[in-house]
């Protein structure tokens, strides 16, 4: 093991538990053989796993092509073993995230610098059996290039499993290239919503959100949005522009799936703005219509981001570990991995942001 004293090795057990996704609301726990790492694998004892909007469709039914699925991707723990071409400063019993995401390094995208779309993300999943990230589980065995220590040992690791969605939202954010004192209106106060806002304020811009839920636009005005909207009563374009001075936005965020939502967004940012598809759309067949003259006429920008890639994560790593950004807010519950049935059913739920799901020590 690179850079580890044999002294310093942690006892595990023989076996440990994972969970299963096996079809509509259904889950199963098992007991397998504790995995041993490879020449260039790391052991995480699992501390934390937040369940993302992904596994909560997958749990709902909303998607279903991914049943029998080891789910969780957003892990926080401490690293138990590492093999021996493991690079890394990190020791057993330190404090590591994991970027469950496959970035194989020898694809098109990957040499393109699109790892966070690897051609060969799901090129290895077994024909018979669960397949997935595997982070609903006690232990989880990862690549090297997925371990990320942390630095800062005060910050709990239900708030540290939260570096993948802010790595995500990082990625968005660059790639939309907010100013200072931009406008930027944010469609949906989820939790990706609010991490936007989050991120958008410490550049300088001024923040509006779209939100029908009162509940949801309350706790955006809460953490900083200048003004709402609220898109089931007024008209989102019309109002959009009012608090625009009339120009429009430089930057639509769409942290909603919908078709509709993307229409307008378009229609509303004002001249050379940014429109950002944040948000995956469902079903995944639909469709949008739009006046392509307003792309040549006001020089907009149509496009999205996905996922996020090794840079945009070892900095929402730092942005976690010297407290630069606080999780707290965005965190609804947290249950033991013993409940993890009813943890989604709490994820699933409007009134939640983020529920996080821990391992015990």
């Amino acid at each position: 093991m690179a850079d580890i004293n044999e002294s310093e090795a942690i006892t595990v057990p023989n076996t440990y538990t994972r969970s299963i996704l096996t079809g509509v609301k259904e889950i199963e726990f098992e007991e397998v053989p504790i995995p041993e790492p490879g020449p260039t694998q790391a052991l995480v004892k699992v501390h934390a796993c937040a369940l993302c909007t992904w596994e909560q469709r997958v749990y709902a039914g909303i998607e279903k092509g991914f049943y029998p699925l080891l789910g969780g991707h957003e892990v926080s723990g401490v690293l138990v073993k590492a093999g021996e071409q493991v690079l890394t400063t990190a020791k057993p019993g330190d404090r590591v995230v994991a970027a469950m995401l496959t970035r194989c390094g020898q694809c098109i995208s990957c040499r393109r610098g699109l790892d966070n779309i690897c051609d060969n993300a799901w090129a290895n999943r077994p024909k018979h059996g669960p397949a997935g990230p595997g982070g609903l589980s006690e232990y989880v065995l990862i690549e090297d290039y997925q371990l990320y220590p942390v630095d800062n040992g005060d910050v709990p690791f239900e708030e540290l499993c939260l570096a993948e969605p802010l790595a995500c939202v990082l990625r968005s954010v660059k790639k939309a290239r907010v100013e200072p004192a931009d406008n930027v209106i944010i469609i949906g106060a989820g939790i990706m919503g609010l991490l936007h806002l989050t991120l958008v304020q410490r550049l300088g811009a001024r923040v509006i959100v779209s939100e029908p839920n009162p509940t949801r636009a309350a706790k955006a005005r809460s953490l900083g949005a200048v003004a709402t909207i609220d898109p089931a009563s007024e008209d989102f374009v019309r109002r959009a522009k009012e608090l625009t001075g009339g120009r429009g936005p430089d930057v639509i965020f769409c942290a909603i799936g919908i078709p509709a939502a993307i229409e307008q967004a378009v229609s509303a940012v004002g001249k050379g703005g940014r429109v950002m598809v944040y948000a995956s759309v469902h079903p995944r067949d639909s469709m949008i219509t739009i006046d392509p003259n307003l792309f040549h006429g006001r020089e907009i920008t149509l496009t999205g981001t996905m996922s996020q890639d090794h840079e945009d994560f070892l900095q929402a790593v730092g942005l976690l570990s010297n407290c630069i950004v606080d999780m707290k807010p965005l965190v609804s519950a947290v249950y033991p991995f013993s409940q993890l049935k009813e943890a989604l059913e709490a994820a699933i739920s409007p009134e939640t942001y983020r529920v996080i799901v821990t391992m015990g020590e």
